[in-house]
């Protein structure tokens, strides 16, 4: 029994806790100084206790399966604990080898070696924290400068466009879509995950007003009102969703009379509908589906609305003219409040 013997010398004396077990049984054969303490109790008590005696039925439970599957394997299994010692938790690095050909012709046995890791943890979280804060502060910084490159594109093009009045009209329309594109990089500045949808269609809206000179009247409706802060747009669908909204507004502008333009956010249960209406006329035989895509109006909203999670519809209702967006799941998302 030379083998045998000298592992109990090495369990004596090593520093970390290490406990050996019956492979059958689970239960324990022997355990140092350091593991006894890691248990609180005197290490005569702690010899034949199961994982159940030693620490409860639902950790106990927990950790009989992970020596179980420590058996099974042919490898070192790794676990992490969190235990009470003194009345206050550390977290353990547990390591499981099944012990099944000794030369010596010794039972199978199951060893465990802890060490106490909570520095190491706790300073592991410190820097993934500090890297996560870096990034953030990073994105913001990088949406912060394509915000203020963006509006001065925009107002170089709005000075070509006083200096070439032939082209203002196409010009202007440009300097829409990238004034969209720099709220959606503004609103992202001082946030942080998906953006809020009422949050950008108070940005495209309040941006429309601007360049127009006219009055957008904005309200949110339906049954679900009050959970509208709750509605976010993922990134990938933010800028989309702005350029289009962008674009319906100014299309109604346009066609419009200088009063009576209404935006309305409707929140539904599963999905959202942002309506646009405004007195007007659609041109007699107006069918939607035959728009060709284009780079402004409606051949561009069309083309830029997710497919999968966006409709849009366009219809005359009496004297007015009545645009819907119907945003649904996965290109909508809704946040259940913290």
């Amino acid at each position: 029994m030379q083998a045998q013997a000298s592992l109990r010398r090495i369990i004596e004396t090593a520093p970390l806790a290490i406990g050996l077990f019956d492979a059958g049984t689970l239960r324990i054969e022997q355990i140092n100084q350091a593991a006894a303490a890691l248990a609180g109790r005197p290490e005569a008590e702690l010899l034949g206790c199961s994982p159940e005696e030693l620490f409860g039925p639902e950790r106990g439970g927990h950790i009989r399966a992970d020596m179980l599957a420590a058996r099974s394997s042919g490898e070192v299994t790794q676990r992490d604990y969190e235990l009470s010692l003194h009345g206050e938790m550390r977290i353990w690095d547990a390591r499981y080898t099944h012990l099944v050909d000794l030369s010596d012709g010794s039972p199978e046995q199951l060893l465990l070696v802890a060490s106490d890791v909570t520095s190491q943890r706790a300073a592991e979280a410190a820097r993934l924290e500090a890297a996560i804060a870096q990034r953030e502060l990073l994105v913001r910084e990088v949406h912060h400068r394509i915000k203020n490159n963006l509006q001065g594109v925009a107002g170089l093009l709005q000075q070509i466009a006083a200096r070439r009045p032939e082209v203002a009209g196409v010009i202007n329309e440009a300097v829409g879509q990238v004034q969209a594109i720099a709220q959606v990089y503004g609103l992202q500045v001082g946030s942080t995950g998906p953006l809020r949808l009422r949050r950008v269609v108070e940005s495209i809206t309040g941006s429309v007003q601007r360049t127009f000179g006219r009055v957008i009247h904005l309200a949110v409706t339906g049954p679900q009102a009050e959970q509208v802060h709750q509605w976010s747009l993922p990134e990938a669908e933010s800028i989309p969703i702005a350029l289009s909204l962008n674009e319906l507004l100014t299309n109604a502008v346009k066609h419009g009379p200088a009063d009576g333009l209404h935006c309305t956010v409707v929140c539904e249960a599963d999905h959202v509908l942002i309506e646009i209406r405004n007195r007007g006329s659609l041109p007699p035989g107006f069918d939607l589906a035959q728009l060709r895509g284009g780079v402004s109006g409606l051949g561009l909203v069309r083309a830029l609305l997710p497919r999968r999670s966006a409709r849009l519809s366009l219809e005359q209702q009496g004297e007015e003219v009545v645009c819907q967006v119907e945003l649904r799941p996965p290109g909508l998302s809704f946040l259940l409040p913290l």
